[in-house]
């Protein structure tokens, strides 16, 4: 059968046996979660992620995971896509070029391991991940569909997180800001993404909007260790606060009220 031809019936089949929501079971003998950790949610089909990087936050614990698939001619790419073989198994997994964010419980309740990776290949997954744009094919359909598939266990593991460090919180450190950012948010007034993010993750931060009646905010949780640091942040090329960090939560305001802050992945730098 023309390679085609393959991709476009293993296509419908993964549509029709993926419509459904993801059942969560829970595994039988929960291990600790590890950076380099191959781990498996047993649906239908089954999805399996690697443990690439570990973020903590005082004693919690928020984990990036580069996913795969068994489904070969959908999530081959190119001779660049990565193939791993599940250990003491004859099942080939090819890499998808994304990943989501899980929490440490969700990891270690759901989703069973069953092998570990060494660093090179970690780094090569991750590589991979994050320099491969998906393709306007139906493969790119395909790695789309398990993005929607798996998008409620990122939010939902990103929501958790933020949560859990409120409980540890004393009084933010407020930023306010120019009215003159009015100008910078000017052209996103109208816009509004296909799928809208209020959760960023930045290389050294998390950051959240929190929508008001007439205006909106921009909180950034930054690790413990940059408290005394010099930081800066900036939005779209122009920087609205340089300063010591006197508490590991910023709170910036006032925001101008948008359809949606999307953009902000991509514009939103903040350098130590």
């Amino acid at each position: 059968m023309p390679l085609e031809d393959q991709i476009k019936k293993d296509f419908e089949l993964y549509r029709t046996i993926s419509s459904e929501e993801i059942e969560l079971l829970p595994v039988k003998n929960p291990q600790p979660v590890k950076v380099g950790d191959l781990r498996v949610i047993q649906a239908m089909p089954p999805v399996y992620f690697v443990i690439v990087e570990e973020m903590s936050f005082y004693q919690e614990k928020l984990y990036k995971a580069v996913v795969l698939t068994e489904e070969i001619s959908l999530g081959w790419l190119s001779k660049e896509t990565p193939l791993l073989r599940i250990p003491e198994s004859k099942t080939l997994l090819v890499a998808l070029p994304f990943w989501i964010y899980l929490e440490d419980l969700f990891v270690s309740k759901f989703l069973k391991k069953i092998g570990t990776l060494k660093m090179e290949d970690i780094e090569k997954l991750l590589s991979y991940a994050e320099k491969t744009n998906i393709p306007k094919t139906l493969q790119g359909e395909y790695i789309r569909l398990v993005m929607q598939r798996l998008a409620p266990f990122n939010t939902a593991s990103l929501l958790n997180y933020l949560e859990k460090l409120e409980e540890y919180e004393e009084s933010p450190q407020i930023i306010k800001l120019s009215p003159s950012i009015e100008e910078t948010f000017k052209e996103y007034c109208f816009q509004k993404a296909a799928s809208s993010k209020e959760v960023f993750k930045g290389k050294n931060f998390l950051a959240l909007i929190e929508k008001l009646q007439s205006y909106a905010r921009l909180i950034i949780y930054l690790p413990q260790e940059f408290i005394g640091k010099n930081v800066s942040i900036w939005i779209k090329g122009q920087k609205f606060f340089e300063g010591e960090l006197k508490k590991d939560k910023l709170i910036l305001e006032p925001l101008p009220a948008l359809l949606d802050y999307s953009f902000l992945e991509e514009e939103l730098d903040v350098q130590v």
